[in-house]
């Protein structure tokens, strides 16, 4: 059965888009609204055309289930310490999503003050059909929204990936 993946960008910083986001001493300054809009469609893209080349170069059949990585940006820009924060549940479609993230080079390139000293969390719903994708996307905004109420820390990482 075909792989369903979908990952589109409707950045968890609706908020901070509007505004600034603050936590702690870190703070996160959206440059535009339609820059920020821009870059989510611009990595989202990225995204999907990576999880589906990742996907075929390791033959990895992935599972249905939600995704969540987080990283920091190297010297050059890219993805670099990404972790898993929340699994899949199946080893191998973390791993084809880690492989994906690894190869975007748009991430420094986000519309805020100084990314390449932020947070950034990856938010990948992998799905077999559309229904599953419904439920899966219903189930992580939930989360996300869960998560920016929880914590005043959570307000300075970049979500992408809805």
């Amino acid at each position: 059965m075909k792989t369903f993946m979908n990952t589109t960008i409707a950045v968890a910083l609706s908020f901070a888009a509007a505004s600034p986001a603050f936590a702690g001493e870190q703070e996160i300054v959206v440059q535009s609204q339609a820059a920020m809009q821009e870059w989510q469609q611009d990595v989202g893209n990225a995204l999907d055309r990576r999880l589906v080349n990742a996907a075929r170069q390791t033959r990895t059949a992935t599972v249905s289930g939600i995704v969540q990585l987080r990283f920091t940006l190297d010297g050059a820009g890219m993805p670099h310490n990404i972790e898993v924060v929340n699994s899949s549940g199946d080893g191998r479609t973390d791993f084809v999503a880690k492989r994906a993230v690894r190869g975007l080079t748009q991430l420094a390139d986000a519309p805020v003050a100084d990314a390449e000293s932020q947070t950034f969390q990856a938010n990948i719903i992998f799905a077999d059909n559309a229904d599953t994708h419904k439920k899966l996307a219903k189930a992580l905004t939930a989360s996300e929204q869960a998560r920016f109420a929880r914590a005043d820390s959570e307000s300075s990482v970049i979500s992408f990936g809805l």
